[in-house]
C-alpha cells in the first residue's frame, strides 16, 4: 500500500502546501501559460502543485523534483548561477555540498514525505 501525498513540506523556515486539486491545477496552468507539465513550485506562496491527471510514481518523482525547486530557492535565493566558479567541476561541487545538509534536513523533517516517495 503506498503512502498518501502529503499535504505540508517543510523547507528550510517554510512550509508548502501540496495539492493535487483539479481546480488548483488549471489555475496554476493559467496563470503560468503552461500545458503538460508535471508540477509547479510557487515560492511566493508556498505552493506545490501537482497534475491531478499524472499517475502515482509520475507524481511521486514529481514532487521531489518540486521539493528540490524550493530547496534551490532557499540555498541560492533566486535560479541564479552567478557567482559560481567557470570550472564545471568546482562549480558543480559547490553546488552539491549547497544540497548536502538541507536535502538531509528536508527528509529528516518529513517522514511523511519520505514515506510516500519511498513506498
Amino acid at each position: 500500500m503506498s503512502a498518501a501525498i502529503p499535504e505540508q513540506i517543510r523547507v528550510g523556515t517554510v512550509t508548502y502546501r501540496v495539492t493535487v486539486d483539479p481546480d488548483d491545477w488549471m489555475r496554476i496552468e493559467h496563470s503560468t501559460q503552461t500545458k503538460g507539465y508535471y508540477g509547479h513550485t510557487h515560492s511566493r506562496s508556498a505552493m506545490i502543485y501537482l497534475n491531478p491527471d499524472a499517475a502515482p510514481e509520475q507524481n511521486r518523482l514529481t514532487l521531489w523534483h518540486e521539493v528540490l525547486h524550493a530547496l534551490h530557492e532557499t540555498v541560492m535565493g533566486n535560479p541564479s548561477w552567478q557567482g559560481l566558479s567557470k570550472e564545471a567541476d568546482e562549480a558543480e561541487e559547490r553546488v552539491v555540498r549547497r544540497w548536502e545538509h538541507p536535502t538531509l534536513a528536508v527528509l529528516r523533517d518529513n517522514p511523511d514525505l519520505v514515506a510516500y516517495l519511498t513506498s
